[in-house]
């Protein structure tokens, strides 16, 4: 069984992740995917050919900040970065869920909005109030500004959540969350 794993940014789909391979599913990352693809050398290739050098760190690895400021606020940029990463993502994504003897959850943020749900069994939302999911935000770094922006890339969490099969509620412990999964999983057939 394939499930999706959604929700808004700074909701806790991480922590539902990590909850989910705590059962033993194997926990498949979008995000993760995408970084590695990013750091291809074909990708870093296609960004120095059209941002330049200014769009790599350092250790000329694609800086991921710079990039997401250039991309959050232009939907030209923003088209070719997706077109760039995201096919190569989903042939990833496809290939980490063949083994049929485990459970599987693959976790992507963008699930509603790049229409990605097919293939799953059902879709789980990851969900907590709007205070929460700032404060987390802003503990990982980001400023007001930056939440904002990239809260308004997303659908809406409330679309997300009708839009779901099952919502996890995240606004309390982790001990909380992993109940909830527990229960989720408890009712699902063994592989």
């Amino acid at each position: 069984m394939v499930i999706g794993l959604t929700g808004g940014i700074g909701c806790g789909k991480s922590a539902a992740a990590a909850c989910f391979a705590e059962f033993g599913f194997n926990v498949v990352d979008a995000d993760q995917l995408a970084r590695q693809v990013l750091e291809s050398a074909a990708c870093v290739h296609a960004l120095r050919a059209r941002w330049g050098d200014e769009c790599l760190g350092a250790d000329g690895r694609p800086d991921r900040r710079w990039i997401a400021e250039k991309v959050f606020g232009d939907p030209a940029e923003l088209s070719f970065l997706e077109g760039l990463t995201h096919p190569e993502v989903a042939r990833r994504r496809q290939a980490a869920v063949l083994d049929a003897k485990r459970h599987h959850v693959v976790e992507i943020p963008l699930l509603f909005e790049k229409n990605l749900t097919s293939g799953f069994a059902f879709i789980v939302c990851v969900a907590c109030s709007e205070e929460t999911r700032r404060a987390r935000l802003l503990k990982k770094g980001l400023t007001d500004v930056e939440i904002s922006r990239r809260i308004a890339s997303q659908m809406p969490l409330s679309e997300k959540v009708k839009r779901s099969d099952v919502v996890l509620w995240n606004d309390g412990e982790l001990g909380f969350l992993r109940a909830q999964v527990a229960d989720l999983v408890g009712r699902l057939p063994a592989p």
